[in-house]
């Protein structure tokens, strides 16, 4: 697996970045005193290219520079040193364990690590973190990951989705360099489809590449009502395939040069599992122990805001017990599957973004469960009823 150096002709430029400037400052401010910063956020909310920002920006302040990991490939977690050394050109020294040639290497290195995507080796990567960092005083870690690496010292950053008139002016961008035209009265459907794509960077090139296809013989106007409709019906923007069964990533009938722009070229650079928004959702989804797929799934039929005891009231009971659906919040909230708003009195509201309600909901009707629990949620709307000037879900 290469290492990189997040130059300007890296793939993912930040040149292109819309409304992250925030997010990319804070990153950087956080490098100027943390060892290690870990950027977590929703799948396909845009960490590694806000990260790369970030990067370029700090890389003056680096005496040699910054280095570039992707780890999506990586499945055996004790290969995670080999790759790092592999990344520096490190000799092998069949003597000595790689963690200990590593440490060699870098106690007086002034480098900043780029550890992108580490969700799926979380421990594998705390724990060489934990170990790289007191020795190489010299040496600064930015990690990329759905939860974070908890490691003493850590900062986190949560990138969110982004605001809605970014959201439209991503979408714009994206629809007119995949060759779709959009005029200013079609702002409001923009904005309609953005919401219904929660505002995710992924979704919105997928949704300005499909926008493209679907104008090659509509109109406008009528090309995104077309659009709106199909991620109104689940039908478009999660696995990047359009009605013709043209996929955002160029490949099928149908498909153009253009439409492989931007959302999932395979020379890109962007990982296979990011090139279609159900791809990264599921990388999620396989990363959930059986429990938290199982709450997950229920939590579909919410359609807003819920409480813990919202959550409980619909969705414990038949495997599913009371504390698991404490603790499965918690730990969905951690793994960016949920967001999560802290309240004053130390309650918490959360919210399962659409597109991985979308996920959620299939996955239910998959087990069979989804008439149960629409019923239970239907029955908790009607008892709320009454009391719906009182708060709920603490």
């Amino acid at each position: 697996m290469p290492g990189e150096p997040p130059g300007s002709s890296d793939p993912l430029d930040p040149a292109g970045l819309v409304g992250r400037a925030a997010e990319a400052a804070a990153i950087r401010r956080m490098l100027d005193g943390a060892r290690l910063v870990t950027v977590t956020g929703l799948p396909g909310v845009g960490k590694t290219a806000v990260s790369l920002a970030a990067a370029r920006a700090a890389a003056a302040g680096f005496a040699e520079g910054s280095l570039l990991l992707r780890l999506d490939t990586l499945r055996d977690e004790s290969l995670l040193p080999h790759s790092i050394a592999a990344a520096l050109r490190l000799p092998d020294q069949y003597t000595r364990s790689r963690l200990d040639v590593l440490v060699d290497q870098l106690r007086d290195r002034h480098l900043l690590l780029i550890l992108d995507t580490c969700e799926h080796l979380l421990g594998a990567c705390a724990a060489l973190v934990a170990e790289l960092l007191p020795p190489c005083p010299k040496m600064q870690v930015l990690a990329t990951s759905r939860e974070p690496l908890r490691v003493p010292g850590e900062a986190t950053v949560a990138v969110r989705p982004l605001r809605l008139a970014d959201a439209v002016e991503l979408f714009g961008r994206r629809a007119v360099q995949a060759g779709a035209e959009l005029a200013p009265q079609n702002r409001a459907a923009v904005a309609s489809i953005c919401v219904q794509l929660d505002k995710l960077p992924l979704a919105i090139e997928l949704a300005a590449a499909e926008l493209a296809r679907l104008g090659r013989d509509r109109p406008p106007a009528a090309a995104l009502a077309k659009l709106l409709a199909q991620l109104e019906a689940g039908h478009a923007g999660l696995d990047g395939t359009g009605p013709d069964g043209t996929r955002a990533d160029g490949t099928g009938p149908g498909a153009t040069r253009a439409d492989a722009t931007r959302a999932g070229d395979p020379d890109s650079g962007e990982p296979g599992r990011h090139r279609t928004l159900r791809a990264a959702i599921g990388w999620s989804h396989e990363l959930c122990t059986p429990s938290e797929r199982l709450l997950w799934a229920r939590l579909s039929v919410f359609t807003g805001p819920f409480g813990l005891r919202d959550a409980t009231d619909v969705c414990a009971g038949d495997g599913l017990p009371a504390e698991a659906v404490a603790a499965g919040l918690s730990l969905l909230a951690e793994r960016s599957v949920l967001l999560a708003d802290r309240l004053a009195d130390g309650g918490a509201r959360f919210v399962l973004p659409v597109t991985l309600r979308a996920y959620g909901g299939q996955m239910l009707r998959r087990l069979g469960q989804d008439e149960e629990f629409t019923a239970r949620h239907k029955r908790w709307q009607d008892d709320r009823r009454p009391h719906q000037g009182t708060p709920a879900g603490k």
